[in-house]
């Protein structure tokens, strides 16, 4: 029969974070909103161009 306390450690906890720090987080998910927001407008305005340039077209 075999012994079911041979292996008494504790059970490891879980790390969402990959040990970061709490600062080192808000930092990294403040510059990947800035990313996001920069990228949208520069998408939206490449778009407008688009359809300004098309509107003005010649027929």
């Amino acid at each position: 029969m075999p012994d079911d306390h041979a292996n008494d450690q504790p059970a490891p906890e879980p790390s969402f974070g990959g040990g970061m720090s709490e600062e080192r987080k808000e930092r990294g998910t403040s510059w990947r909103v800035f990313i996001y927001i920069a990228g949208s407008h520069l998408l939206l305005g490449f778009l407008a161009l688009l359809f300004y340039l098309g509107s003005h077209a010649q027929k």
